[in-house]
C-alpha cells in the first residue's frame, strides 16, 4: 500500500482563513462556507460561500466530490453562534479517494479550529 498524500492547506491558506472569519464575524451575513478539491489535486480551496445557512448549504454537496462545509449555527438568543463542519463524501466517490481523503479530516478539523 502506497503512502496516501497529505491534503494542501498552503495554496489557498488565505481564502480558506477568510471564508473562516466571515462565518466566525457576528456582523458578517455569511455563515456557510463549502471547501472542495481542486480538480482531482489534495490541494482544499473555497467552492461557494452564501448566507442562507445549513439548507442552502445541504444543497451545494455534490454526489461525485469529498466537500467540506463550516456553516454558524444558532443565535446570541441560543447562548451564541456555534460553528458546525461537515465532512461529506458524495456517493460516487470511489474507494481510493475516500480513504485518502477521510485521512484529511484531522488536519483540516485542526486548521479550522
Amino acid at each position: 500500500m502506497t503512502m496516501q498524500a497529505a491534503v494542501n492547506l498552503d495554496t489557498y491558506n488565505l481564502s480558506l482563513l477568510t471564508a473562516k472569519e466571515d462565518i466566525l464575524n457576528p456582523r458578517s451575513s455569511t455563515n456557510w462556507a463549502l471547501f472542495t478539491y481542486e480538480g482531482i489535486s489534495n490541494k482544499l480551496k473555497l467552492a461557494d460561500s452564501g448566507a442562507g445557512g445549513v439548507a442552502e448549504l445541504a444543497g451545494k454537496f455534490h454526489m461525485a466530490k469529498p466537500q467540506y462545509g463550516l456553516c454558524r449555527i444558532g443565535t446570541a438568543e441560543t447562548g451564541g453562534p456555534c460553528i458546525a463542519m461537515i465532512s461529506w463524501m458524495g456517493q460516487n466517490v470511489d474507494e481510493y479517494r475516500r480513504t485518502e481523503c477521510s485521512n484529511h479530516m484531522a488536519a483540516i478539523r485542526n486548521f479550522f479550529k
